[in-house]
């Protein structure tokens, strides 16, 4: 399945939304997150179409999510396999998957399903995301416990969190637009102890990029894209929060 860049998805969207007249009152009556001003931007292109609005822009057309763009197509497909022992619907199908790719069939889920919240608040894998004044949770996916257990195996389910990313320099290891699956727990939040992806919090920003521990007890901050050579040395002195480590990103890649 071919993805889309970012254009290509605004000029799918405003097609799909060439018969809305009044687009304001479309992204209030279906509530798209940022409402008319970030349909705006997902309509120029200049902001990637976050999975929380393209389930808006779904319900609002009366259109399966996959119809948005061909990577929301893909998350169906992943979240029907984590979903495999959910509870059939009546017609034989995986109720989960179908909630994804219709928002307004009811969810079955696993009895031993983790509701993961999924936060309004984003992560820049490039010059950084500004911070919302608190995490506002606009969702949540249901994941198996049994999955997450083989697969992530974190010290407490319930801190599971899923952001968007969004930016080219953690690259191939994310895409923009990617959605993290990111461990917020305590164990989780010292890069002190194990190399990998974590989300910082500089200043008024969210940043996602690889720290790495060095022999002399400092943090180096790099980016996976070849491309970007920023390097960045914490020894202490900077003012930086580690919000968690990036466990899994929904491009089916584990970290």
């Amino acid at each position: 399945m071919k993805e889309w860049t970012t254009e290509e998805e605004a000029a799918n969207l405003r097609r799909l939304l060439a018969s809305v007249k009044n687009k304001a009152q479309f992204a209030k009556d279906f509530g798209v997150p940022g409402g008319a001003s970030m349909l705006s931007q997902h309509q120029s292109g200049h902001r990637p179409i976050s999975l929380d609005a393209a389930k808006a822009y779904a319900k609002g057309l009366g259109i399966g999510i996959g119809e948005i763009a061909p990577r929301f197509a893909k998350l169906v497909s992943d979240v029907s396999e984590l979903a495999q022992h959910s509870k059939p619907d009546e017609q034989g199908g995986v109720g989960l998957a179908r909630t994804l790719d219709n928002p307004t069939t009811p969810a079955y889920h696993a009895p031993d399903a983790v509701l993961v919240p999924v936060l309004a608040n984003c992560a820049s894998m490039g010059t950084g995301e500004a911070l919302l004044e608190s995490d506002v949770i606009v969702g949540d996916l249901a994941l198996s416990l049994h999955w997450i257990n083989q697969h992530i195996r974190p010290q407490n389910p319930r801190e599971l969190r899923f952001i968007h990313a969004y930016g080219d320099s953690m690259a191939p290891t994310f895409t923009d637009g990617d959605v993290l699956l990111v461990d917020t727990g305590l164990g989780a939040r010292d890069p002190h102890s194990r190399e990998g992806v974590y989300v910082l919090q500089a200043g008024e920003k969210n940043f996602v990029k690889r720290v790495t521990p060095t022999f002399d007890g400092k943090l180096q901050v790099t980016s996976d894209n070849p491309s970007s050579k920023t390097v960045q040395v914490l020894n202490g002195d900077h003012q930086v929060q580690v919000l968690g480590r990036v466990v899994w990103a929904w491009n089916g890649r584990k970290l």
